[in-house]
């Protein structure tokens, strides 16, 4: 095999957040996996990564917390850093964003474009806030996407459907940081002239027939309305200085900043080394990979390619590889939003070899995957654990109980044809790794598991001793043999694992480039360390299925027919319903006209006393007597549990409902709900829902 010299890139991650399982499926463990293939097969590897540190994403989080932006990405770059750590993904380098050197590398870029030609400054119309009395970077901006009617879709991306927006094709923009509706004006900005390079990109990315057809279908179906020039500046504080004349006080866009973290993370890696060339010198085979979630290809396929043909000093990439979205319950995962799990609590349940096995499983290669724990756990126990596992510790625990050592020896029919079989994987699983097929060369390893488990038992060595046949020796040879392989092979995607497998069967760890040194007559030194792996109990958690909505009574009434009870009709924003509650006697209906209540909008409705019921209200309850549940905010807005969000996909019960045990805090002041193992208050756009009275500390919520 020729030897390659190969850069792996990772898409930068925020450092605004903890990092969930979601991203580790979408970017890093592909990553990590390809690294760990390229080197076990003897190539040279410089494997990146880094904080992104900079931009809208990093001020809107900083202010939620009233902290400056430089707390916020110290405190995540840290914790990242200890995230991969974790999963056992190590980069050559693990970079910022903030550091003086990506700084100056990114300006000395900017000004090699402005000088051939590729920047130039125009006015545009810019999203402004008038309640903040300033202009709005694109996340800052947030309304209903015009393409597939995501509602919080944001001003630069829409995270449902992938594509890019510009704030003015947002239906009913909005501030992020006040929720007043957006204005636009002129402003003065750079624009990168990337319709220069149209053609260029589009024959770049026809070549690349081998690349996910997500990525290139994607990415040619973007070019067809024109590759417009974007603005690569934007008002705000917090990013890399534009060093334009005339442009004081304007920061370049993260998008095109964090593009060439890549590359200054390089630099600043080799000159950490020692070795100041080395960084140009592996860009300058061309064997560039990158590593991303779908939202992120139009910036990858099609942006870094541009920028690095308008330098003129840097490859563009050769492999784009841009996995679907890992989902939970049917909705992309999210941790600012509650969806899923981050990697740190999903860790405090399972075990890293478990979680790298399941998400390698079921990575969203071609389409979205659905992460389960049933599903995690099944997986786990009978493939990693039952069927690998249990197999070394059958083979071992044998030979080394009975005293047996094994010998290489010519073998029979049996022995050959299983040897054989597993050269043929051997082949095969190469060539899934190098197109980068990963999920199918773990499929691949899983039918060769079972097959050396069918050799191991229809070999039969425990009816070999008690014959006292001299060639089980040459059986466990051929078994171990096989497991070597089969502990090779999957050592890229559970590292852990697969180095307490080698050591039980070598007595060492797993050498560097083992494909490429196999001995073909090698002698084992068996060590019988009980199990390898963990066999995982858990259980699938609550998610949030309680779809509560901010409402206001538009109309009340006196039941036509019922004496306690009132009709009334609230206004949902998107709609108007009919709700039948027994507050007569609590609430005048000069008193209810107008006032904020919350809804549960998705319980089943019913008739009740000849009126449809289509929802119900919530009220504290106690020995005063019903307290409704209140908000400043306005009608239509989601009430949250926590940080969870609504996650369920049709109608409740009132038996469901009681699963929550909703009831008011110690203080009497806020209204609360069980999900999972914690209690959480119910928030509305960020702030706590309360009572319209004082009541009672924990009392029920009806």
């Amino acid at each position: 095999m020729n030897k390659r010299r190969v850069v792996i890139n990772c898409a930068l991650p925020y450092a605004n957040g903890a990092l969930h399982i979601g991203h580790i499926a979408g970017a890093y463990l592909s990553g990590d996996i390809y690294n760990r293939f390229q080197r076990m097969v003897g190539n040279e590897v410089m494997f990146i990564c880094g904080s992104d540190e900079y931009g809208t994403p990093i001020s809107i989080q900083a202010e939620k917390e009233h902290v400056s932006p430089s707390e916020i990405v110290e405190k995540y770059h840290r914790e990242h850093m200890k995230t991969f750590e974790s999963l056992d993904i190590f980069f050559d380098y693990f970079g910022r964003t903030t550091d003086p050197e990506h700084t100056e590398f990114v300006q000395n870029f900017f000004t090699d474009l402005e000088k051939s030609g590729y920047l130039e400054r125009r006015k545009m119309i810019s999203a402004y806030c008038p309640m903040e009395k300033r202009f709005l970077p694109d996340r800052y901006v947030n309304g209903t996407c015009p393409r597939c009617g995501y509602e919080n879709a944001r001003g630069d991306q829409c995270d449902e459907c992938g594509r890019t927006n510009d704030p003015q094709d947002l239906i009913n923009p909005r501030c992020a940081i006040c929720g007043s509706p957006a204005e636009f004006k002129e402003t003065d900005h750079v624009f990168f002239l990337a319709s220069k390079l149209e053609g260029r990109i589009k024959e770049y990315l026809e070549e690349k027939k081998e690349w996910r057809e997500n990525v290139r279908s994607f990415s040619l179906n973007m070019l067809q309305g024109g590759l417009r020039d974007r603005a690569i500046t934007r008002d705000i504080d917090w990013g890399v200085p534009a060093p334009m004349e005339g442009m004081e006080g304007k920061r370049i866009y993260v998008w095109f900043e964090a593009l060439l973290g890549y590359l200054s993370f390089a630099k600043k890696f080799s000159g950490i080394t020692g070795k100041d060339q080395y960084w140009q010198e592996m860009y300058a085979d061309g064997n560039t990979y990158y590593f991303l979630g779908k939202d992120n290809i139009f910036f990858h396929a099609i942006l870094l390619p541009a920028m690095h043909m308008a330098s003129g000093k840097y490859p563009v990439p050769e492999r784009v590889n841009a996995n679907e979205y890992l989902r939970f319950n049917g909705q992309k995962f999210s941790k600012s939003r509650g969806i899923g799990y981050s990697v740190d609590d999903i860790l405090k349940i399972i075990d890293k070899d478990s979680l790298r096995y399941y998400l390698s499983s079921i990575l969203p290669e071609s389409s979205d995957s659905d992460f389960t724990l049933g599903e995690m756990k099944d997986k786990v126990n009978s493939e990693l654990n039952g069927k690998y596992g249990n197999l070394v510790n059958r083979v071992v625990s044998f030979a080394a109980g009975k005293g047996i050592t094994p010998l290489y020896g010519e073998g029979d029919e049996l022995d050959r044809a299983i040897h054989a079989k597993m050269k043929e994987f051997i082949d095969s699983y190469v060539q899934a790794m190098n197109k980068l097929e990963f999920r199918h060369a773990l499929n691949l390893w899983l039918e060769s598991v079972k097959a050396v488990n069918s050799y191991f038992n229809d070999s039969k060595p425990w009816d070999m001793v008690k014959n006292h046949d001299q060639k089980v020796g040459q059986k466990l040879w051929y078994s171990i043999k096989a497991i070597e392989y089969l502990t090779i092979t999957i050592y890229p995607f559970v590292p852990s694992g697969a180095q307490r497998v080698w050591n039980s069967i070598h007595g060492k760890n797993i050498p560097d480039m083992p494909l490429e040194h196999i001995d073909e007559k090698c002698s084992f030194t068996l060590t019988n360390s009980g199990p390898l792996f963990h066999k995982i109990e858990v259980e699938e958690e609550e998610h949030n299925e309680l779809n509560l909505v901010v409402g206001r009574i538009v109309m009340a009434e006196h039941h036509p027919n019922a004496d306690t009870l009132l009709h009334l009709k609230v206004d949902l924003g998107s709609k108007v319903i009919d709700l039948v509650a027994g507050i007569k006697k609590y609430y005048a209906l000069n008193d209810l006209n107008g006032k904020k209540i919350i809804v549960v909008e998705n319980l089943k409705h019913s008739k009740i006393r000849g009126i449809e019921s289509q929802g119900m209200l919530l009220a504290a309850q106690d020995s005063k007597g019903a307290h409704l549940l209140t908000s400043d905010e306005k009608e239509g807005t989601k009430v949250n549990i926590g940080e969870y969000e609504f996650a369920g996909n049709g109608k409740i019960s009132i038996d469901d409902l009681k699963r929550y045990d909703l009831k008011v805090d110690n203080d009497g002041m806020f209204p609360t709900a069980l999900l999972g193992r914690d209690r959480h208050y119910l928030i509305a756009n960020g702030n706590k829902v309360y009572i319209d009275a004082r009541v009672e500390g924990k009392s029920q919520i009806r």
